[in-house]
């Protein structure tokens, strides 16, 4: 072999290891999937679903639906914010692509929503029209989040193989299936009618553990199985 060959050869070895996608990319990816697909979806329904279970247990002074609400949401704002870090750092500043611009709009939403998720006006009529915001702001941020996963999985730096999609579909799907579950057991606690004791949890309440475990372990294996395909390029 001659020296040109080798040099030539060299110079391949090198593009090939640049054209692997730096850990700080892989690491960004890794902790908005866990962030969004796991904690935020279970926050999301433990702030929907569970007001009137757990009702006669409070940890730390509140209601045990918020505590784990704001478990989760924490869980999720921190690794949404180091994932943000990690892609300013590796990218040494900002691109102007669908995948970003997407991505500070999403960031935006979910810096600002633990400012209002503690806000807690004196007037009935601000408490209302923060927490409707709260909501909105906060399904917004989840749509945004998941959208920009998709456009995450197209780009070229990120070499992530094509079979992510349908892996992000199954999350997102057994997203949509849990809520699907939990507006049939609310359906069927209104059906059920009786005062509602504030001493005890609301019918159903079992069911909706059940259904929340499920939830859960069904999100755990579809978060760890997207975060292997953003390792595997």
């Amino acid at each position: 072999m001659t020296d040109h060959e080798h040099d030539h050869d060299h110079d391949d070895d090198h593009d090939h290891d640049h054209d692997h996608p730096s850990v700080l990319l892989r690491l960004h990816g890794t902790l908005m999937v866990v962030a969004w697909l796991f904690f935020n979806s279970l926050g999301n329904t433990v702030a929907r679903y569970f007001k009137t279970t757990w009702t006669t247990r409070r940890y730390f002074g509140v209601p045990v639906w918020n505590f784990y609400h704001r478990i989760y949401m924490i869980a999720s704002w921190i690794l949404t914010c180091a994932a943000i870090v990690c892609i300013f750092v590796d990218v040494r500043g900002f691109e102007a692509h669908a995948h970003s611009i997407v991505g500070l709009a999403t960031f935006a939403l979910v810096f600002i929503q633990p400012i209002l998720g503690l806000m807690r006006p004196s007037q009935q009529p601000a408490q209302s029209a923060i927490r409707i915001l709260h909501t909105l702001l906060g399904h917004a941020a989840y749509i945004l989040a998941v959208t920009n996963m998709f456009l995450g999985i197209g780009l070229e730096p990120a070499h992530i193989s094509s079979v992510m999609y349908g892996l992000l579909a199954g999350a997102v799907g057994i997203h949509v299936l849990a809520h699907v579950a939990f507006n049939v057991l609310e359906y069927l606690t209104r059906r059920k009618g009786g005062e509602l004791d504030v001493n005890k949890d609301a019918s159903f309440s079992r069911w909706r553990k059940t259904t929340l475990m499920v939830q859960m372990i069904a999100l755990y294996a579809f978060t760890i199985a997207n975060v292997v395909f953003v390792w595997r390029g």
